[in-house]
C-alpha cells in the first residue's frame, strides 16, 4: 500500500486529496482530505477509477501504520497475450483482474492462469 497525491487539474475549483491505494492502484484503502493530515480508512477497500486523473506517489508523513487485521489481498502479475501486464487479486468475492475483459464480462483468461 502506498500514498498517492492527486495532481489532476480540474476545470472547476476542486481539492485534490491524498489516497492510500493497494499495490495495483485498483482499490482505495483510505484517504487524507486536502489541508489535513488525518488518514480516514474504509472498513473494506473500494474501487477507484484512475481514468483521466493524475497521481504522484508521496511519502507516508501521516504516521499511518498498517494494522494486523487490515485486509491485504494477495495479488499476482499476469502477462497478457499482447505483452500487457495485469494484476489478478484475490478478494472476499473471488478473483478480480485489471484487464478490460474482466471489467466488461466479469471473467477473463488471466484468472485461469492463477
Amino acid at each position: 500500500m502506498k500514498f498517492y497525491q492527486e495532481t489532476t487539474v480540474w476545470d472547476s475549483p476542486t481539492a485534490n486529496h491524498v489516497y492510500l491505494l493497494n499495490d495495483s492502484k485498483s482499490k482505495m484503502i483510505g484517504y487524507v482530505r486536502a489541508g489535513t493530515d488525518s488518514v480516514f480508512t474504509f472498513k473494506k477497500p473500494i474501487g477507484i477509477d484512475m481514468r483521466g486523473r493524475k497521481f504522484t506517489e508521496v511519502a507516508n508523513t501521516f504516521g499511518y501504520v498498517v494494522k494486523k487485521d487490515e485486509p491485504v489481498n494477495p495479488q499476482w502479475q499476469v502477462q497478457g497475450s499482447k505483452g500487457d501486464t495485469y494484476i489478478v487479486e484475490r478478494t472476499e468475492n473471488g478473483l478480480t483482474c485489471t484487464c478490460s475483459g474482466f471489467k466488461f464480462r466479469g471473467t477473463c483468461k488471466h484468472l485461469e492462469m492463477i
